[in-house]
C-alpha cells in the first residue's frame, strides 16, 4: 500500500521540533508495517514561510528556495520524502493563503505516483492546511483520505469566524473517510461543531529512545519541558514553587525549552526569589530530551490547554510520575498508576500536589508506569490502531 502523508507541520532546519510527532509516527509506520510504503510531502514548511512579523528574513528565505533542487525524492529512516521548495505567506497579504501549498502538494503527489505507483490512501495531519489540501487531492484522484487533528486549542482563533471554524476546516472533516483526534477531549471539541466524532488514536512515543532511567541528583528534581509560552502555565508553576517554598539544598526545578515568554518568566522567577531553585536549561534537542527525563524524579507541566501533551507520554515512558492539569489531553494520559491532576490555574492545589509527590514519589513504580505507557502510547500500540483504520477505509472504498 502506498500511503501519502500530508503534514501541516513537520521538522525543518529552522524549526527542528515542529511536528516531530508526525515525523516519528511516519517512521514508526514505515518500520512496523512493512506492507505500507510511507511517502511524505514536504515543501520547506516553517523554513518557507514569509512572515509579516519578520520581513527581514524574507531575502534569506527566498534565496534558500531558489537554491533547492526541484522534484527531490529522498529516503530517511524508512520514509520516502518528496520535496519541492515552496515559499508561502499568509492570506492577509496579497496573493497569499493556501493556494501556494495546494500547488506544491499537487506536484509532490504526482512525483510520488511517478516514482512509486498509484497512491492508495492519503493521511493528512491537521485540518488546515493539510486536511483541506487532502480533500482536494482526494477528489481529484478518486482516493480516500484520513485526517488527524492536533490543534491546541481547536481551532486556532485565527481560523474561527463568528464562532465557527472556517469553511476550509469544515470541508476537511466532512469529506474525510475517517478522522482521528489525539485525545477524547479533542474528539468532543471537534464533534461539538457538528462534524462526525473522530476516532481517538494518540500520538506515538518511541519506547526505544524514551526508556527507564535513574536520576543522578542528590536533590529531588522536578522537570518541565515545553515551548515556553503562556499556554504551558510556567507562570503558575513558578507561583506554586514560591508558595511551597521548598529548601534549595533539597529540591531543584529544571525547565527546558525556549519560547516567547522565556525572558519574562526568568525575570518572574528572579522576582519571586527562586533563582537558587529554578534552573533554565534553554532549548532542548530531541536527542538530549530522553536523558533529561531519565535524570528527574517527577515531571510537571501545568498547561492551560493541551490536545494531547506528548511530553507527559515521554515522561511515563521513562517511568516518571507526572503532574498535569485538567486541560484536555492530560486527562487521557494521567491515571492512578502514573500521577496526579489539578485544575488549571489552581496554584495552591498545584503547590500541594507537588509537595505531596515530593514526599511520596518512591511509591510510584517505574516498571508499572512503563508497562502502562507501552500498552497505550508505544509505537506498536499506536501503529496497530492506525493500520486497522487504514484497512477498514480501503475495504469500504
Amino acid at each position: 500500500m502506498n500511503l501519502f502523508l500530508l503534514p501541516s507541520w513537520y521538522p525543518s532546519p529552522d524549526s527542528p521540533l515542529a511536528g516531530t510527532f508526525t515525523q516519528e509516527q511516519a517512521q514508526a509506520i514505515a518500520e512496523l508495517a512493512p506492507d505500507i510504503r510511507v511517502l511524505v510531502s514536504l515543501w520547506g514548511h516553517a523554513d518557507a514561510v514569509l512572515s509579516a512579523r519578520s520581513p527581514w528574513r524574507w531575502p534569506q528565505r527566498l534565496a534558500w528556495c531558489l537554491k533547492q533542487t526541484r522534484d527531490q525524492v529522498r529516503e530517511r529512516n524508512g520514509v520516502h520524502e518528496t520535496f519541492n521548495a515552496k515559499i508561502h505567506w499568509s492570506d492577509r497579504l496579497p496573493f497569499g493563503g493556501v493556494r501556494q501549498l495546494v500547488a506544491v502538494n499537487r506536484r509532490n503527489f504526482r512525483l510520488a505516483q511517478q516514482r512509486f505507483g498509484k497512491i492508495d490512501l492519503i493521511h493528512a495531519h491537521v485540518s488546515y492546511p493539510g486536511g483541506y489540501i487532502a480533500s482536494l487531492l482526494a477528489q481529484e484522484h478518486g482516493i480516500p483520505y484520513v485526517l488527524t487533528e492536533h490543534m491546541s486549542p481547536f481551532p486556532f482563533p485565527n481560523l474561527l469566524c463568528n464562532g465557527q471554524p472556517l469553511p476550509t476546516i469544515a470541508q476537511a472533516f466532512e469529506r474525510a473517510a475517517a478522522s482521528i483526534a489525539v485525545s477524547p477531549s479533542l474528539a468532543d471539541r471537534i464533534a461539538s461543531f457538528g462534524y462526525p466524532r473522530p476516532v481517538v488514536i494518540p500520538n506515538v512515543v518511541d519506547e526505544r529512545v524514551f526508556a527507564l532511567g535513574q536520576p543522578n541528583s542528590s536533590k529531588t528534581v522536578f522537570f518541565t519541558l515545553c515551548g515556553i509560552s503562556e499556554q504551558k502555565g510556567i507562570d503558575h508553576l513558578l507561583d506554586a514553587i514560591a508558595l511551597w517554598n521548598p529548601p534549595a539544598d533539597q529540591f531543584e526545578f529544571r525547565i527546558g525549552g525556549d519560547g516567547p515568554q522565556r525572558t519574562a518568566y526568568q525575570a518572574k522567577a528572579q522576582a519571586l526569589g527562586l533563582a537558587d531553585r529554578v534552573r533554565w536549561l534553554g532549548p532542548v534537542s530531541r536527542a538530549r530530551a530522553p536523558a533529561l527525563f531519565q535524570d528527574c524524579h517527577i515531571f510537571v507541566m501545568p498547561s492551560r490547554h493541551e490536545t494531547f501533551g506528548v511530553v507527559y507520554a515521554e515522561a511515563i515512558a521513562c517511568g516518571k510520575p507526572i503532574i498535569a492539569t485538567r486541560c484536555g489531553g492530560p486527562e487521557s494520559i494521567v491515571n492512578a498508576i502514573n500521577g496526579r491532576l489539578v485544575d488549571v490555574g489552581d496554584v495552591p492545589a498545584l503547590a500541594q500536589v507537588m509537595r505531596d509527590m515530593a514526599a511520596n514519589w518512591h511509591s510510584y513504580s517505574p516498571q508499572a508506569i512503563r508497562q502502562n505507557f507501552e500498552a497505550r502510547f508505544s509505537r506498536y500500540a499506536v501503529v496497530q490502531q492506525l493500520c486497522a483504520l487504514y484497512q477498514q477505509i480501503l475495504k469500504e472504498k
